[in-house]
């Protein structure tokens, strides 16, 4: 098994759906520091101006028992204290 994948475990799953979810161990932990929604202004859960795609996306992981980190958004809006690079070379 690659290095990045990391060690996969089944846990009991706390919504509706399957009984047990496999998880990634490396992932899991690092998805909410990966994220661009949490570093975004449009991110407001709850409120009236959250963003629709985070929603939508938020709606389709609970309704499919999955879950994962956005890594791209080109309406990304970073919060105030997120530095965000322009020139990295990535492509």
């Amino acid at each position: 098994m690659p290095d990045h994948v990391g060690k996969i475990i089944r846990i009991k799953n706390r919504f509706p759906g399957p009984p047990t979810l496999a998880v990634n161990t490396v992932g899991e932990g690092m998805r909410k520091h990966i994220n661009l929604c949490f570093a975004c202004r449009r991110f407001r859960p709850n409120e009236p101006e959250h963003c629709r795609i985070a929603q939508e996306l938020f709606d389709f992981c609970n309704t499919n028992s999955i879950a994962g980190p956005i890594v791209r958004c080109a309406h990304f809006d970073p919060k105030d204290n997120v530095e965000v690079s322009n020139s990295g070379g990535y492509q």
